[in-house]
């Protein structure tokens, strides 16, 4: 087994561009095999979550998750049975799976992505900028947008209006090469979803050609870390409460906190910031706009709404 793991992080520091993950994961069945089976489909779940949870809640995904459930052994690189036994007359196996997310993504249709996007991310208004000593590269952000897009993303913005930001720094190692270092940051709440860096060149490419290959590589890993950030359900939601608001939910931090912590669908909440008024940092199953039709049906009016945060 240890083996087997360390071949697999060999194999991940050894290639920069593939999107691959280890997951641990269990599956039960009446056989080893179909447990084994149930198991790299609950792998796959984890990794790429909406594109099967979601399927009683969005159409489109019926067909989506029928199919990756039938072929899920293609979307695992590899696997090793960690553990088996038998309970209560049926198999549970645990694996280790490596999964591809670039496969699981290439699955989804463009429909299929969009309506991803549209009902776990509240459809975000995305910018890109990228640049090399202070000067703009139109053609790097153009190969990230295009790449966006074809992820489900369309509300591409000026970077005053955006949710969420994809800054792109571009070097110049060498004459022959070119480097793209990326982040993600979702704005309202400063997290960063993904950060990465691609190159390109080679002796008989010019800097414009590296230039485009460096920049569709990132794109490529931006996108599929967007689109596995949409996918997935449970996230953490910012709630800024208002002195007001603050003093009718009781008037203490302890009150307030329990108070939003009994709520359906809440795991945890956690202190950010206490000053004029309250953050908080929620642990939810669901979107910030599930969680802003949960408090209005507790009473509690929503002064503002966007994609990671509520305000009240």
């Amino acid at each position: 087994m240890k083996k087997f793991l360390a071949g697999i992080l060999f194999a991940l520091m050894m290639c920069s561009t593939c999107s691959a993950e280890i997951v641990n994961a269990l599956g039960r069945g009446n056989t080893e095999r179909s447990a084994i089976r149930d198991a790299m489909r609950n792998a796959i779940e984890q990794t790429f979550g909406a594109a099967i949870r979601s399927k009683t809640r969005v159409k489109n995904f019926v067909t989506v998750a029928d199919e990756i459930a039938v072929d899920s052994a293609g979307l695992v690189n590899r696997w090793e049975v960690v553990s088996s036994r038998v309970v209560n007359g049926l198999f549970v196996v645990e694996i280790a799976a490596d999964i591809d997310a670039e496969k699981i993504s290439a699955r989804l249709t463009d429909v299929d992505k969009r309506s991803l996007v549209d009902f776990n991310a509240d459809s975000p208004r995305v910018a890109v900028v990228a640049q090399s000593n202070g000067r703009r590269l139109v053609e790097v952000e153009n190969e990230i947008v295009a790449a966006l897009k074809r992820e489900g993303f369309t509300r591409i913005v000026d970077t005053n209006r955006a949710d969420c930001l994809v800054v792109a720094e571009v070097s110049f190692p060498s004459a022959e090469e070119v480097s793209v270092s990326a982040r993600l940051i979702e704005r309202n709440t400063g997290e960063i979803i993904f950060a990465g860096t691609a190159t390109g060149g080679g002796m008989f490419i010019s800097t414009g050609d590296a230039l485009k290959l460096a920049g569709r590589r990132i794109a490529r890993d931006v996108s599929v870390a967007a689109l596995k950030g949409a996918a997935q359900i449970e996230r953490h939601v910012t709630l800024l409460i208002t002195p007001a608001t603050f003093g009718r939910l009781g008037g203490t931090l302890s009150a307030v906190s329990e108070r939003i912590r009994n709520l359906s669908g809440v795991n945890d909440v956690f202190v950010r910031k206490m000053t004029t008024g309250l953050e908080l940092d929620v642990d939810f199953d669901g979107t910030a706009a599930d969680f802003a039709r949960l408090l209005e049906s507790s009473a509690i009016k929503i002064l503002e709404l966007g994609t990671g945060y509520v305000k009240i």
